[in-house]
């Protein structure tokens, strides 16, 4: 009986079949050291077949390491290494990582915190060592091994040994960060983890890093709500967002050229923004008019504050054994807007990118509308505050520029979604870059259209005093509500028309005291601005929206405030020229108060009644995006809600997309696509014509 049942028991099967669900078995698969906080199957299957135990050897790498490598193959002794090391980083406190990224996240009114961790502590910090060890590892896997990464291009483990590479350098990367105390400049002696780092810098120019940053994200790790998609490159390299410091404005005595990079971010108080000596649009306009010119005090360009940017790390040495023991290695630092694929161990290798990090942060932090609507509702403001204009990238002469201008009561904020499409998008990014204005939209909108032209002029003309790059000629205007009827004027030729419109009806005594008035005809006659070749129009109420007139509108007309020093200088010039009060109430002034912007907005108004008709630039190709808030109507009796259809459109447009929305039509996917349309068609149309 016990023969029986031992052959019996020899006989059985030890392997058993189970079925399990494929999204099971391809979950287990992808668990690893980095997305599950364990050993991959791959690696724990190379441990195990060395008879050595994954657990003990995920507690305490380096014997295990130094045990495997005569049992296993090169390739997989070199990526479980990785992991291992890999897993022992993650499992260390990120002391040195929040370090480098605690600038970035001080209050606003704060000054920039020293680093928590001093740079001796960081060139020996434990966690630097492991990330330094995982790199090492994995650089060898993908550059020192019989075969190729082309070869293993199919191969799943490959790409979690690139995934390994690259979360650990983003660690040594904040390390050097600390270490350098923050220093972007290029150094060959910097001690990180048990390595000495040399740096490079590729892809900017001089002019573009004129500070130190003070700190450095690590892209992956940072989640944005109300941003539809975040757009990023896979590649070689860790994706970072260097964080440089706020700038605030100087006197004219200090000011130099260097404060070009002035605070890109605006101050919560509007006042605090404001010129002493220019603060009215009005005086912006004359100012620009006769010089072109603002003190160097408030420039309105300002330059990216938050600047995406791609690391490796190259380790020295020749062959798997060179490698393994170099103590020296190089950091290379890329601009991912001019950069895509660099030379690594004699192949072209593609690097990562995050083109929606930087931009996210940036409107994270701006409070743009707050400001906004401060400027808009804030009673007792001393100073109107200058319109800006933001650059969401380093100053390229070699691409075209896209001007966004944002409408009533809103900021930079409500490009977000539309902003962060173009930017992800491969085909517009090599081309365009984007510029985006910010104004206060209380003050009158031929004061802004002065002001905003006057900033643009001065923001051309500082970055290419020439006016021989690509970047000064044929850019795109984009212009959503009311920023599309200032962006119209920006593109027409008002001769005298304007003048003639405004003047209309006066008493003729006082139309000869006034016509030449400087102010006056700074305002109201002007020349299309020759850097922009097609311009774009988003739900623009070019003959007034008709909402305005209703009553909710009109007491919320009524709680606009305008800056004390509009009111003194249009009371000045009443004043000065003895308008009567019945001339003050045929030009829309009610108590000596000017029109403000959204009073402007009315079909009635005598801004619509000088600009309506006035004409764009001949041969200047413009599109219309319209919303049509109520698709069952017929299309020239709808609107968006605030824009009737008739006052949206315009004859002579290339292209009329009607789109199923309201009055934010710049935010729907179908508008971001007819823009990307658009562009897309300029943009092979410019190089058909040899990009002349």
């Amino acid at each position: 009986m016990a023969l029986l049942l031992l052959l019996g028991g020899s006989g059985c099967a030890v392997v058993k079949v189970k079925e399990r669900a494929y999204g099971d078995i391809a979950a287990e698969r992808n668990l690893d050291a980095l997305s599950g906080g364990r050993l991959s199957v791959a690696a724990a299957s190379a441990l195990g077949s060395a008879g050595l135990e994954p657990d003990v050897c995920a507690r305490e790498p380096e014997p295990c390491i130094e045990q495997l490598r005569p049992l296993a193959t090169a390739e997989e002794w070199l990526a479980t290494s990785a992991e291992l090391q890999l897993l022992r980083m993650n499992a260390l406190p990120a002391t040195v990582g929040k370090a480098a990224e605690s600038a970035a996240f001080a209050p606003r009114r704060a000054a920039p915190e020293p680093l928590a961790v001093a740079p001796s502590a960081a060139a020996d910090d434990p966690r630097t060592r492991a990330a330094v060890a995982t790199a090492r590892y994995a650089y060898a896997y993908l550059f020192a091994t019989k075969r190729t990464p082309e070869q293993r291009v199919f191969e799943a483990r490959q790409q979690q040994v690139l995934q390994y590479y690259n979360r650990a350098v983003e660690a040594i990367a904040q390390a050097a960060f600390t270490a350098s105390a923050g220093q972007a400049e290029e150094t060959p002696t910097l001690h990180v983890g048990g390595l000495v780092l040399g740096t490079a810098l590729h892809g900017f120019e001089a002019t573009e890093i004129r500070q130190d940053p003070v700190a450095l994200l690590a892209s992956d790790t940072l989640g944005f709500a109300n941003l539809r998609a975040v757009y990023r490159r896979d590649g070689f390299g860790t994706d970072l967002v260097a964080v440089f410091p706020r700038r605030g404005a100087r006197g004219a005595a200090a000011a130099s050229d260097e404060d070009a990079s002035a605070d890109p971010d605006p101050d919560p108080d509007p006042e605090a923004e404001a010129e002493p000596t220019q603060a009215t649009a009005t005086a912006t306009a004359k100012a620009a008019s006769l010089s072109g010119e603002r003190a160097s005090n408030d420039v309105p360009y300002r330059d990216t504050r938050y600047l995406p940017v791609t690391v490796t790390l190259r380790f020295d040495g020749e062959g798997l054994d060179g490698m393994l023991a170099s103590t020296r290695a190089r950091l290379d630092v890329y601009n991912p807007f001019r950069i895509d694929q660099e030379t690594i161990a004699g192949r072209q290798v593609p690097l990562s990118a995050n083109y929606s990090a930087a931009y996210g942060v940036w409107l994270a932090r701006s409070e743009l509308a707050r400001l906004s609507l401060t400027s808009l509702l804030r009673p007792k403001q001393a100073r109107a505050f200058h319109p800006r204009v933001y650059l969401n990238q380093p100053y390229d002469p070699d691409k075209r520029v896209i001007v966004l201008i944002h409408g009533l009561a809103s900021s930079p904020e409500a490009w977000v979604n539309l902003a962060n499409e173009l930017l992800g998008d491969e085909t517009l990014r090599r081309r365009y870059q984007l510029w985006q204005v910010f104004y206060p939209t209380n003050i009158d909108m031929l004061s802004n259209r002065a002001a905003i032209a006057a900033a643009l002029q001065q923001t051309f003309a500082h970055y290419d005093p020439q006016g021989d790059d690509v970047a000064s000629r044929n850019a795109v205007l984009v212009g959503h509500s009311m920023g599309g009827v200032i962006g119209r004027l920006l593109v027409s030729d008002s001769g005298e028309h304007v003048l003639d419109a405004f003047l209309d009806g006066l008493d003729p005594a006082l139309v000869a005291r006034v016509r030449k008035d400087p102010t006056l005809r700074s305002l109201t006659t002007f020349r299309p601005m020759p850097q922009f070749g097609r311009a774009v129009f988003m739900a623009a109420p070019q003959r007034g929206a008709v909402v305005t007139d209703g009553w909710p509108l009109r007491l919320v007309r009524k709680l606009i405030r305008l800056p004390l020093d509009v009111l003194r200088d249009t009371a000045a010039l009443i004043q000065r020229y003895q308008v009567s009060d019945d001339d003050l109430k045929r030009l829309g002034l009610h108590k000596g108060k000017p029109p403000t912007g959204p009073d402007d907005l009315s079909p009635n108004s005598r801004f619509m009644h000088a600009t309506r008709d006035l004409p764009i630039e001949p041969g200047l190709p413009y599109h219309v995006i319209v919303a049509q808030r109520d698709p069952k109507l017929p299309l020239a009796q709808s609107s968006d809600g605030l824009v009737p259809y008739p006052s949206a459109h315009l004859d002579g447009a290339v292209s009329e997309k009607v789109v199923v929305s309201g009055h934010s039509v710049q935010e729907t996917p179908q508008a971001i696509a007819e823009l990307r349309r658009i562009l897309r068609q300029d943009a092979a149309e410019y190089e058909g014509r040899g990009k002349r």
